[in-house]
């Protein structure tokens, strides 16, 4: 029997501060898509911008085989959904008369073919981790006041940059997607989250906690942030390309999370 090509975990949790969850999460796993949105804009506001990004691309992709798209297809179809949420946002926020309105979008594409490359679309400062031979690195860059001030301390973040980011899908209705090509091999672990969990768990009880393989590492970086305060809402996409055996046909695939 072929061997699935990921191994999937997922968690959103509203943290010990906020009193609504504004985060989503999303997954088609036949494509090969994972993605992570946290919302902003107040009330109901952020969970509305981050649910409308995150269902708009996984219906941009329900009807559509593996085999009827090519890769790069695929990445141009995901940014003109992006754009197409942004449009959406906008306009609902005009609506209910709401500033600020948006949401961060972070989200992994592989190749289905070989899942030997892959690529990261993002907007805003939720990020992409991949923790590789013990060591964990950050793969993309926050659109952020303090990543554009050059302050990879948040020790040393002024309070005035603290959490301003500098792009968002729905604030304008063109939204300047950035794409970084990512090298996959098999035994990678890249991690989809949103600012609560990287702001409260620092790296070397990331990585900890990863190389004790644990039965669900999602729920465990998620504990981790709530035990460290959980001053916002964390949300977390673990996806384990597993070495070794047959992948399926990603039509075999079910879009669903371990």
């Amino acid at each position: 029997m072929p061997q699935r090509p990921f191994r999937i975990y997922s968690r959103t949790d509203v943290g010990k501060r906020r009193k609504r969850n504004e985060d989503s999460l999303g997954v088609v796993a036949r494509h090969g898509i994972f993605i992570v949105a946290d919302g902003m804009g107040g009330v109901d506001g952020g969970d509305y911008s981050s649910r409308k990004v995150v269902e708009m691309l996984t219906a941009s992709f329900e009807l559509l085989e593996p085999k009827d798209i090519s890769y790069e297809d695929k990445l141009n179809l995901i940014e003109e959904t992006i754009n197409a949420a942004s449009v959406v946002i906008k306009k609902e926020a005009e609506l209910r008369g709401i500033q600020g309105m948006g949401t961060t979008v972070v989200l992994m594409c592989f190749d289905v073919t070989s899942y030997q490359q892959a690529c990261i679309l993002h907007v805003g400062d939720s990020r992409v981790y991949r923790y590789r031979n013990f060591d964990l690195a950050a793969l993309t860059v926050d659109h952020s006041m303090a990543a554009e001030s050059g302050l990879s301390d948040s020790a040393l973040v002024p309070v005035f940059m603290a959490g301003v980011i500098t792009r968002a899908v729905g604030v304008r209705p063109e939204v300047d997607v950035d794409r970084t090509p990512v090298e996959v091999r098999k035994g990678d672990v890249f991690i989809l989250c949103s600012d609560g969990l990287y702001n409260m768990v620092r790296r070397p009880q990331f990585c900890s906690i990863l190389q004790h393989k644990p039965l669900d590492p999602a729920a465990d970086l998620v504990n981790a942030a709530n035990d460290a305060g959980g001053f916002d809402n964390i949300s977390v996409v673990l996806v384990e390309v597993l070495a070794g055996g047959d992948f399926p046909k990603p039509s075999q695939l079910a879009d669903t999370v371990t």
